[in-house]
Formats: structure tokens, sequence, C-alpha cells
């Protein structure tokens, strides 16, 4: 009896350490236990990129601080865009984030937890005379930027809607924002559609660029989307995990360090809520 309640004991009191220490409870199901594995696209400063061969960027600190509400080890899958979406579904990764934007179509698919105000802007070379109100007057350019993307949506919305016969957007998709702006860079493309975070970071380190536009909602007249770290559909128990991590993580002021350190307070998810 006595080997018998030390046995019980022994089972119990990780539970009770558990509970103790991690703030947020971890969803039972995990791709590896022990971690948080997190796909995302390292191509994309400042969300997510490689530094000293390493993970870096907004995207990243908030997974891993996410995370550790769980008491887990984030661990990082770089993967193409067109990737995302299959590679969660065959559950090679818990979440997704990689400045996903929340549309109606992807919501029938998927679940998301909004952490990110999103938007988009216009990069033009410097030399270029060009600037643009809205995505609208795109109308008859060739324009790069990722297949796929909110942007990509956006320009198809245009040509449908706005651009007449004879002077269509040249849509020109590629893999990532990366390399649509290194069409821009040399001349294949005369415009660059791509979030603004990255359009921000581009036209700060890259002598040749410069903002074309405000920062744009993707949709006139709308207001800008949300990111969301993307769940499987009906993961209740992953969504809440991560949807309480952030809230702990906003009310403890890492949210906060971390926007600023990357320059993106203005993508704030508070803000349009």
């Amino acid at each position: 009896m006595k080997n018998m309640f030390i046995t019980i004991f022994a089972l119990l009191a990780p539970v009770a350490a558990w509970s103790a220490d991690c703030p947020v409870r971890a969803p039972a199901e995990l791709t590896t236990p022990g971690k948080l594995t997190i796909a995302t696209h390292l191509t994309m400063p400042p969300q997510a990129f490689l530094e000293n061969e390493k993970p870096a960027g907004f995207a990243v600190e908030i997974g891993e601080v996410i995370a550790q509400q769980m008491c887990l080890k984030a661990e990082f899958v770089n993967i193409a865009f067109a990737g995302l979406f299959p590679g969660i579904n065959a559950k090679k990764f818990d979440t997704i984030i990689a400045g996903v934007g929340i549309t109606p179509q992807r919501q029938e698919s998927f679940d998301f937890v909004p952490y990110f105000q999103g938007g988009v802007r216009l990069l033009n070379r410097k030399e270029s005379l060009r600037s643009f109100k809205t995505e609208d007057e795109l109308c008859g350019l060739s324009v790069a930027t990722q297949t796929g993307s909110t942007e990509a949506i956006g320009l198809e919305r245009v040509n449908k809607e706005t651009c007449p016969d004879g002077k269509k957007i040249t849509i020109m998709g590629y893999p990532n924002f990366n390399e649509a702006v290194q069409q821009l860079r040399k001349n294949v493309a005369e415009v660059a559609f791509v979030d603004w975070p990255f359009a921000n970071y581009m036209a700060q380190t890259v002598p040749e660029f410069k903002l074309a536009s405000p920062i744009l909602s993707g949709t006139p007249g709308k207001p800008r989307n949300k990111h969301g770290m993307v769940v499987r559909k009906g993961d209740t128990a992953m969504a809440t995990a991560l949807s309480e991590a952030l809230k702990r993580i906003q009310a403890s002021g890492q949210y906060d360090k971390i926007l600023t350190k990357w320059n993106l307070s203005e993508g704030d998810i508070r803000l349009i809520q």
C-alpha cells in the first residue's frame, strides 16, 4: 500500500508542479512533445528572417514568448508561403505565425488568433516619380508580389473591378516578398506590393527603394486586415492556449516591447479592437 501511494504521488507531482509554474495549459496533442512547433517563412524582415543563421524578428519573438507561457520551447519551421496551409493540415506544425492575413475565405478552412494589425504598402525605386493613394491606381503597370498573398488577391480584385480592358495590371507572382522586391530592384517590375512592415524595412535598409503609398487596407474603404496565428479548423485547445498566452504577454508589457523593438507599434492589434 505504501509503495502504491508513493507511485500515485509521483505521477501526480509533475501535474502540480506544472500548474504552479505554467500560466497557460499547453494542448495535450503537440507535433513534438515539449515544443510549440511554429511555421513561418524566414524571408520577410522585420517579421521573420535569419540573423547569424538563427530565426529572428517580430513574429519569431512573439512565438517564443507565447511558447514560454505554456512552458514550451518554440521551434520554428521555415517553409514557403504556399506550403503553410497544407503543412498545418498535415500536422507538421502546431500553428503558423507568418503574417497571414485573416480573410473570410481562409476562415472557412482555418481558425485564427489575431495578433497583429496588418496592411499593405507599395514600394518603388527611388528615382521613380510614381506614388499612389490606393492600389486602384496601378492599372497598366507591372506589379511584383507574393503569390497567394492578400496583396495578390487585392490586385486581382482591381483588375476585375477597376482596370479597363487593355490596361490591366500585370501581376507578377513570386514565392515570397523578398523575391518580389528583387524584381523591382532589377527593373523587371515597375512596383512591388508587399506587407507594410516589409515595405518599411526595405525602404530603410535598401538605398534604391522608397515608400510609394501610405499603409493600405488591401480593400479601399475597409479597415486594415488582421494577421492571425493559424490553427487547424476546430482545434479549440490550441486556439484557446494561443489566445490566453497572447493576453498574458500583452498584460505584462512583453508584447509592447517587441513591437517597439522592431518599429512596428502601428501594428498593435489592440488599436482596432
